[in-house]
């Protein structure tokens, strides 16, 4: 390596997306930010949708990880907004431990991605996550 280049880092690419996550229970915010940080992205951390969406139309993410219960509004109504913010490419994932039919029903009307059901498998979501933000980078 030529003195003063940087080093090759695979997760530099990677690094500059941010991953909007909304889900009030904080600790599994921390658990999929510090899933999502380990793999090299940035994350949002918000733990209601208004606020969550407040800071979207600011600086709209690359993806974004919702919960369908949050205590303010529910993450489907926050799914609609977050796609016309950002949207028909970006990911957006619902996550939640809510399995019921009608939610799951609703996700394609919504502008949901995917649907992954708590718990989370961390290989499962960072594998689906980067073919979807490729697939997203490609179609931008």
């Amino acid at each position: 390596m030529k003195p003063g280049a940087a080093p090759h880092d695979a997760t530099t690419a990677v690094a500059a997306r941010t991953i909007l996550i909304v889900d009030d229970n904080e600790p599994t915010a921390r658990a999929l930010a510090k899933v999502l940080a380990n793999a090299g992205f940035a994350t949002a951390v918000f733990h209601n949708g208004q606020t969550a969406l407040a800071h979207a139309r600011k600086a709209p993410p690359d993806a974004a990880l919702v919960d369908i219960h949050l205590p303010d509004i529910n993450g489907l109504a926050v799914c609609t907004q977050l796609r016309d913010i950002a949207g028909p490419s970006m990911p957006i994932v619902v996550v939640s431990g809510d399995t019921s039919m009608a939610n799951l029903n609703a996700l394609p009307h919504v502008g949901a991605t995917y649907f992954f059901s708590k718990p989370i498998t961390p290989v499962a979501l960072l594998t689906h996550l980067k073919e979807w933000l490729d697939e997203s980078r490609a179609a931008g």
